[in-house]
Formats: C-alpha cells, structure tokens, sequence
C-alpha cells in the first residue's frame, strides 16, 4: 500500500459510490457541526450560484484548506453523478487530498482505515486504487545519438497500464527551432524486457516504425526511473539504423516537455550514448564484391588471421606479446598464460594499406591499452613482418607511444 500510495500522489483519484457517499456524508456532517447549522439550500451548503458569501459556506471553508480557489459546485456535481448511476466517482488531481484533509485526515488510507468499516466496501477501493496506479500515464524522455552525429531527444508518454505510447521526437531546423516527428504504438513485456513496437502515419496510412527493447529486470517496470535498451528503426535519410537509446522518467507532462526541448544534455548520458549508433547505408548490391566501398579490400582483410608476435620498444625497455587473431570471427586471443586480452578491434584504413590492431590487455603485461597502425603490404610480404608505431596507456596509467616491431608466425602457439 505504501508503494502505491507514494505512486499515485499527483494523479487522479478514484473513488467507489461507497466511499464518495461516505466521504460527503462526512464533510456536510462536519461542516455543519462545525457552524452550528441544520439545514441548508444546496446553493449556499455548497456554494455556487446565487449563495450568500457572508453565510458559511463549503466553497469558503474548503478555500481556507487548500488556500486556493476551489469550485464550489464540483462536490455538488458528483453528487449528481452518483445519484444518475456513476459507480465511479474520479476527483481531479488537485482535490485529490482536500477533502481529507478537511476532515483531519492524511489522504484517502487514512480514511479508509477509520471510516469504511464495511470490509469488503474497503477492499474494492483498495483494489481501485491499486488498478488507477497502475493505468496512471508515465512521462520519459528518449535519450539516443541521431542524425547527424548528434545528440537528440524525445518524448514518451505511456498509457493504459504499459500497453500503449506516444513518441515524439525534437529535432532542431537551421533556425534552431524544435521540429516534432511523431510516433505511436503498443508494449509488450515478456519476462525481463518491454518491447516498443512503434507506427507512424505517411499521407493518413499507417505505416511500421521503429522497434524498441529494455531490460528492466524482475521488479515492476513502472518503478524504474531510467530504462536502457536498443532500437533498430530507419533514420530520416533513409538508412536502417541500430544503436543504445535511454528513456529517464520525468516528474509530470510539462517537465518531460521542458526538458525534450532543452538543448542541455548531462555528461553521464553523453558518455553513455554517444557513438553508439550503426548506420546500414541503403544500397542493393548484386554481388559480394559490391557490398560496399571496402569491399576491393577484402583480400587485405582475409589474410589478417593468424598468430604474431609484437615488440613493443618502451623507452630502454622492450616488451614482447603473441596474439592470435581468429580466422573468420577476427576476434585477438593472447598466446600467453598470464595475459588476457578484451576490448579488441581489427580495421584496415587508408584503403587497404594501414592494419589498425587494438586491445586491452590485463594480467603481467606492462601496457593496459594499446593501438598499433602498421602497413598492411609489409606484414603480408614474403617477409611476414613489419615496423609500425604504436600508442596506449601503460601500468602506471601513463600515456605512451613508441615503436612496435610485428611478426606474423604462424608457427607460435
């Protein structure tokens, strides 16, 4: 109960016919009690239309409660709606805790515990509140690097109990003016995940969009303040695109709109999010050798594979480390007992002329991150070997660069 009491502060409440008769019996009982008052039109009890405002009146006493303007036919007007055959009474958010506090309680449970004796009238109205915290909206902003190589946000707002949402997205013009591109769709949750499954309208059809998942482990999903997942989707240049985005949850509506449209981003979520973003240019080849624009390298790339030795020349030091690089899954793997290696990444630049070898190395080793560029045509030479340079950081957390001579010995194991 605590958890959904500190849930549900600021949105609606709803009520059963049981407890809002019982409610406004409580409040006229104390109201007139409280100015010696038998019977009264309900005009002036309540305090709308041509009332006295010199005489007591609901509308005044609850103004002196929650010290702000107060309607004073919206009691009389629920009233109405029980008595037409309204099973369900809803309070507006702002009178959510007036009318207990007028009375001298905390909030609705408070009212419930000392009020509602009728068990099974309390349990109904404990299992409402329980169903109107779990339909109450959640308000997010989307964090993801976008086009352009930059930061971008967006709106999200979930409805109907984690079943439904609307995404807007705010980019900027070359105005600087914030350009809305809307979204909308259905959830999913399936044991540790919720899934986004997005839709747009294109000339008034509806179309498939982006798809959306993050992890939000074994609690409840509304309880989580910050959501990390993944999206697949297609940018506004036409290229299927793939990459980590992150929803952060907002107080209200208007701070998740300030916020959207805010061009400030926290450092935590820049460094968690930028450059993770992979970008499938929209092309058709009709081969293989077509792929892409690195596909004439490819006969480079095939011939990396294999096991090498590197000497690392630090200053009047010279280390010395044998690595394999798998063949197909190009991942590195150390040769040696005592050393681990992660992080890795193999690319040829400069049009198939410079090998780019990188990886994190832990164990007995005195370098902790190394890159090493060398050229391509001398390593895959009848020689096998070649000098390149290489940067990093060592074990002291000092930077380095320096001299590597790399052997490629397929007799190392």
């Amino acid at each position: 109960m605590e958890n959904v009491k500190s849930q549900n502060n600021s949105a609606t409440l709803l009520l059963t016919k049981h407890v809002f008769n019982s409610l406004l019996d409580a409040i006229i009982k104390h109201f007139k009690s409280s100015h010696s008052i038998e019977n009264y039109k309900d005009f002036q009890l309540y305090g709308f239309g041509n009332y006295e405002t010199q005489k007591p009146n609901l509308k005044n006493d609850l103004e002196l409660v929650l010290r702000a303007y107060v309607n004073g036919k919206y009691l009389y007007n629920k009233q109405r709606e029980v008595v037409s055959g309204k099973p369900i009474v809803k309070i507006s958010r702002e009178y959510r805790d007036l009318f207990f506090n007028y009375l001298g309680y905390n909030g609705i449970y408070e009212f419930l515990e000392k009020k509602i004796i009728d068990i099974d009238e309390r349990q109904k109205q404990l299992e409402l509140l329980e169903n109107t915290s779990r339909n109450e909206e959640f308000y997010y902003v989307c964090y993801y690097y976008g086009e352009d190589s930059k930061m971008t946000k967006g709106q999200v707002t979930i409805h109907n109990n984690w079943k439904t949402f609307e995404l807007v997205f705010v980019y900027k013009n070359t105005q600087n003016k914030s350009v809305f591109y809307e979204l909308f769709g259905t959830l999913k949750q399936e044991n540790n995940f919720v899934h986004f499954d997005c839709k747009h309208f294109i000339q008034k059809k509806k179309i498939e969009g982006s798809k959306m998942i993050f992890y939000v482990g074994m609690d409840s999903h509304y309880e989580r303040p910050i959501l990390i997942g993944a999206y697949s989707s297609f940018d506004k240049y036409d290229h299927s695109i793939a990459g980590k985005l992150m929803l952060v949850r907002m107080n209200s509506k208007q701070e998740m709109i300030q916020e959207s449209k805010s061009s400030e981003f926290h450092p935590a979520i820049c460094q968690e999010l930028v450059k993770y973003r992979h970008i499938i240019p929209s092309r058709v080849p009709k081969k293989i050798s077509k792929i892409s624009p690195e596909s004439p390298y490819a006969y480079i790339f095939g011939k990396i594979p294999g096991n090498y030795s590197a000497t690392f020349l630090l200053e009047k030091k010279k280390v010395t480390l044998d690595f394999n690089i798998q063949k197909y899954h190009y991942n590195i793997t150390s040769n040696m007992d005592d050393i681990e290696l992660e992080n890795d990444r193999i690319t040829i630049e400069n049009k198939g002329q410079i090998l780019e070898i990188h990886f994190d190395a832990t164990g007995i080793f005195l370098l902790q991150k190394v890159s090493v560029y060398i050229k391509s045509y001398e390593l895959f030479s009848e020689v096998k070997a070649g000098t390149g340079t290489f940067s990093g950081v060592d074990i002291n957390n000092n930077p380095t660069l320096g001299t590597v001579l790399l052997t490629k010995a397929d007799h190392l194991l």
